[in-house]
C-alpha cells in the first residue's frame, strides 16, 4: 500500500464521512465532507450540528471553508449517514433542524430541514 499524497487535518468520528466531489470541468475540484458525529440519538454521545467542510481536491490538507466558522452558516443537528449533495452550484445537506430526539428535554420547533450552501445573493 502506498502512502497517501495528502491527508486532511480533520478527523471524522463515527459514522465517518462520505465525501462528494464538485468541479468546473476538469479544474477547481472541491471535496465536500460532512461531519455527522453529533447525530442526536441515544447511541450518540453528543447532539449538535452537522459540519460541512470543503477541501481542495488536489490537496485535501488544504481546507477551503467549513460551516462552523460563522454562526450564519451553522447547519441543523446532524443525521447519521447523510451525504452532501452537489447540484446547480450549491451543496445541500439534510439535517434534523433543531430536533435532538431523546437526548434533550426541549420540544423541537423545526423537526427537519435542508440546509443549502452556495454563493450568497448580493
Amino acid at each position: 500500500m502506498s502512502p497517501a499524497s495528502s491527508i486532511s487535518p480533520d478527523t471524522f468520528g463515527f459514522p465517518g464521512a462520505t465525501p462528494s466531489l464538485s468541479a468546473s470541468g476538469t479544474s477547481n475540484g472541491i471535496i465536500w465532507a460532512l461531519n455527522n458525529s453529533a447525530y442526536c440519538t441515544t447511541q450518540s454521545t453528543t447532539c449538535g450540528p452537522a459540519i460541512l467542510r470543503a477541501y481542495d481536491a488536489t490537496n485535501v490538507a488544504t481546507e477551503l471553508w467549513h460551516s462552523d466558522a460563522n454562526a450564519s452558516d451553522t447547519a441543523g443537528n446532524a443525521v447519521k449517514f447523510t451525504v452532501p449533495t452537489v447540484a446547480n452550484g450549491k451543496v445541500y445537506v439534510g439535517t434534523r433542524g433543531n430536533d435532538c430526539r431523546t437526548t434533550c428535554k426541549t420540544v423541537p420547533t423545526i423537526a427537519g430541514e435542508i440546509d443549502v450552501y452556495g454563493l450568497k445573493p448580493n
